[in-house]
């Protein structure tokens, strides 16, 4: 920040908003770095935001949605680690995938059955494309990106880690949470991830869900390396069920 623009924030904020400014600055810069390393490692590019205006397509939910932004690779580095122990009997789920940035990072961090879902498909190919440069060599992990509906998607008949990065609104985000609901009803195990999680109400009210603690090392990067807040959920057994 210039000279200027200290004094002139000091006079409208005071100096808690001009320790705001310069956190958010850094926290910012920070982000950057190791977002622009991660594609230039695998020679992608996930960083570019997408204004869903600015594509041609209709979709009945599209005013529901939410503008393509990527999840700080770092955070999803912090949100996704706890999870990593199931990796192997596990299909990681990104609803709302986007470039296909997080899908990556899981399969980076030992989930090898990957699902993205991303309604524009304009978007959905281009996580294809970053899917396949990354994995065109790469034997051990079996991925999908599907351009369809997340509030009438079926689930792989499997366990489920699932990703959300505030990706739509709540009349699609209702359907979401009926079919997590369903799926945990047929037997099995789901875990819900959700960053900025503007629908939580919905899966606080799912009584198939119990919402659970990130451990401390997370808190702390969402603390003080986020924006916004994130929810974790896992599946909770129903009468006679074993989840």
């Amino acid at each position: 920040m210039t000279r200027t623009k200290i004094t002139q924030t000091l006079k409208e904020d005071g100096l808690p908003g001009l320790i705001r400014r310069v956190h958010a600055g850094l926290v910012f810069r920070y982000h950057e770095i190791y977002n622009s390393r991660f594609d230039k490692a695998h020679a992608i590019d996930t960083r570019t935001s997408v204004a869903l205006e600015t594509l041609d397509f209709e979709h009945r939910h599209k005013s529901h949605a939410i503008d393509y932004e990527p999840t700080p690779i770092k955070l999803v580095e912090a949100l996704l680690k706890p999870s990593h122990v199931r990796a192997r009997s596990t299909t990681f789920l990104d609803l709302g995938c986007g470039k296909g940035r997080v899908l990556l990072k899981a399969a980076e961090l030992g989930f090898d059955q990957l699902v993205g879902v991303e309604f524009a498909s304009e978007i959905a190919d281009t996580a294809r494309q970053n899917l396949e440069q990354v994995f065109k060599s790469s034997t051990g992990v079996s991925w999908t990106v599907v351009s369809q509906d997340a509030a009438t998607y079926s689930p792989p008949r499997s366990d489920l880690v699932i990703f959300l990065y505030n990706p739509f609104t709540h009349p699609v985000m209702e359907g979401v949470v009926n079919w997590i609901e369903a799926h945990i009803d047929r037997g099995y195990r789901v875990e819900v991830i959700y960053y900025n999680s503007q629908c939580r109400s919905l899966f606080d009210d799912c009584n198939r869900l119990k919402a659970v603690p990130f451990p401390w090392l997370a808190k702390l990067q969402l603390r003080f390396l986020s924006w916004h807040a994130a929810a974790k959920y896992v599946s909770v057994a129903g009468p006679g069920d074993d989840v």
